[in-house]
Order: C-alpha cells, then structure tokens, then sequence
C-alpha cells in the first residue's frame, strides 16, 4: 500500500529561468520601496501625513473632507504599496531559493508576510471607508453629535492603527524579514551586508512595536522607515546584478560545466 501523509511538503514552484526569477524580484523590490513616496508626498502635503495619525478627530476630519481627493489618491496608492509586500517577498524568496520547492525558512517568512499584508490592508482602508463617513456626520452634527463621533473616530483609529501599523507594518512584517535574513546569511552569492542590513531593520521594526504598550516611538519611525527602503532597494539591485549572470548559464549552459 503506498504510504499518504498529510505531513507530505507543499512544493511552490514557478517555471521560470531562474534569470527571470532575480529580475522579477528585483525590479519589484525596487519599485515597492520608492512608491512609499508616492503617499508620502500627496498625504505629506494635503493633511501632514503620518504626523497627523496621532491628532484628534477635530483636527483630521474636517481635513478628509476638504482634501478628500488627496487624501483618495494618497491612501490608495499606500494600499497598493502594502499590498506589494506580499508578492515582494514571495519573489525574493523563490529567487533566494533557487529552486522548485522553498525551504521551511522561506515558508515562514512568506506566511507571515500574507498576515502582515492583510493587517497593513486593515488598517489602511478606514481612511477610504470609515473615515470619510464620519468626516461627513462631524461636519453637520452640533458639538453633542461632534463629542460622540470623535469618541467614535479615537476608538476605531486606535484599533485600526493598532492591527495595521503596529501588528501589520512593525510586527509581522519584522518577523518576515529576519526569517529572509536568516535564509540570505546561508545564500551562496548573497552579501552578508545585505542580511545585517536586514536583520538591523528588522530589529528596528519589532523595535516600533513596542507602541503596542503606550510607549510614543514616532521620532524613530523615519530613520527605519528610510533603513528599511535603502535595504530594498539594494537588495533589488544585488538581484537585477544575479539575473545578469544568470541569463549568460541560462543562453549558454555548457560555461557552467
């Protein structure tokens, strides 16, 4: 009788040469990072984002209204950014694999980059759903309809920026990180900068985290923010470099032997 086991490996597999693996990852990378601008500079300008997350109702709501297409634009490019974390590390990972079926290490780190995706993704779509709702009702209520809405808008920002910045952005996603750190360290042909660099922006988001327990860490979100973008981006060049050399074994196989 042939032995079944639900224990049997998951193999992910992409038929792909591994040239293309490397240049789709790094191309990726690359342009994941540099889009976090993109909300930056439109919310940046229209309602003081990110500094404005921790104002109170009085101050934001009226402002999702009066710059309501900035603030469409803004967050839904951030949604796009966030959504982009998942399929980057899928990349990165089977690029780093370098083959068919990816490692335990790179499963994790995979997995927990879907969870913190989904989190970022929670936190993120209040301020095209929720939001502008309650934006709407505060401009027309009295101060009695105001004190309520704005105890509403603290609550709920509170748990949404909860699940989507601390759990989503710091946690889950340090987690993916230093789990890809550690499977960059064992990489042939990977830089042991690259995984420092990873392991100390890791370090810094879980870091950020500690926000969970009241701590007010928003002077440091910058400086691991732009550590956490520079990694990316270097990390997308060091692969776009691989899939150089990669596409002159996959042209001409026999220079490998």
């Amino acid at each position: 009788m042939q032995n079944l086991s639900i224990f049997q490996p998951i193999t992910w597999s992409l038929t792909l040469q591994p040239s293309t693996h490397y240049r789709s990852a790094g191309f990726l990378a690359i342009f994941h990072a540099l889009l976090f601008f993109v909300p930056l500079g439109v919310l940046g300008a229209a309602i003081g984002w990110p500094a404005n997350l921790d104002l109170p109702a009085a101050h934001n709501l009226p402002l999702v209204l009066s710059q309501s297409g900035p603030v469409k634009l803004g967050y839904s490019v951030y949604l796009l950014y966030s959504l982009l974390f998942f399929p980057v590390v899928l990349l990165i990972s089977w690029a780093l694999s370098g083959k068919g079926e990816l490692p335990l290490l790179l499963k994790l780190a995979v997995g927990f980059a879907l969870l913190s995706t989904l989190a970022r993704c929670l936190g993120i779509v209040r301020w095209l759903t929720v939001m502008p709702v309650l934006a709407t009702q505060y401009q027309s209520a009295d101060a009695a309809g105001q004190a309520v809405i704005a105890t509403v808008y603290t609550a709920f920002n509170a748990y949404a920026g909860g699940v989507g910045e601390i759990l989503g952005v710091f946690l889950l996603s340090a987690t993916s990180i230093a789990l890809l750190a550690a499977a960059m360290w064992s990489t042939a042909g990977v830089p042991r900068w690259l995984a420092w660099m990873a392991w100390a922006t890791s370090a810094g988001l879980l870091f950020l985290s500690l926000e969970l327990f009241g701590l007010n860490l928003s002077a440091f979100i910058a400086p691991f923010s732009i550590l956490y973008m520079v990694w990316m981006v270097a990390l997308g060049v060091h692969l776009i470099r691989r899939a150089r050399n990669a596409r002159v074994l996959d042209t001409n196989p026999e220079t490998s032997s």
